[in-house]
């Protein structure tokens, strides 16, 4: 009897968690994008520098380059090669608000396919800066680009900021590239 009602509550949970917390680019039509330079556009061009509104956790610098030659879309991306280290990309924080669930994604392509995972996260912050929710998913980079998304919701409710963060494994023989990394508020959830 125990099985069967765990069997129910699964799968009336996994219906109400999948209507809610599964979002695509439909969902994002005509929505704004809540990451600031997320083509990675933005600033003097400097290939030896990252774009204005993203830095790094680690000092991995020269292996981050601002690349013109392989956009997935507008002019410019950003090209991690061959690195040594786990290397932690984070954008710039953005106002969230924790009664939205955000649907968040990111472009990817590798010099080869790969078997290690790229991961997003979705962190939201309180005023004061404290981490208060933190949501993550990760996905294989091919050689065309692949998207990696993850839905985020039923923040806590002291959430005011957000960030996005790229992790890029420790894969010394690889060269990955990354655009149009992107986060919109895509649903109010009803109190």
């Amino acid at each position: 009897m125990e099985k069967i009602i765990l069997a129910l509550f699964i799968i009336l949970s996994s219906c109400f968690w999948g209507s809610v917390m599964d979002f695509s680019e439909q969902d994002i039509k005509d929505n704004e994008n809540e990451v600031f330079n997320s083509s990675f556009e933005n600033g003097e061009f400097d290939p030896l520098k990252l774009p204005d509104n993203w830095f790094l956790l680690e000092d991995t610098s020269k292996h981050v380059i601002w690349d013109s030659e392989n956009p997935h879309t507008g002019s410019k991306s950003l090209k991690i090669e061959h690195p040594k280290d786990k290397i932690n990309i984070i954008s710039d924080a953005f106002p969230v608000d924790a009664d939205y669930v955000y649907y968040s994604r990111l472009f990817v392509k590798t010099n080869y396919n790969s078997n290690q995972s790229i991961t997003i996260r979705f962190l939201a912050f309180d005023a004061k800066g404290k981490r208060v929710s933190k949501f993550s998913n990760s996905g294989l980079p091919k050689q065309d680009w692949a998207q990696i998304d993850i839905t985020s919701g039923f923040l806590k409710s002291t959430a005011r900021f957000g960030r996005i963060i790229i992790s890029i494994p420790r894969k010394s023989d690889k060269i990955y590239w990354l655009d149009d990394i992107e986060s919109y508020a895509v649903y109010r959830i009803q109190k």
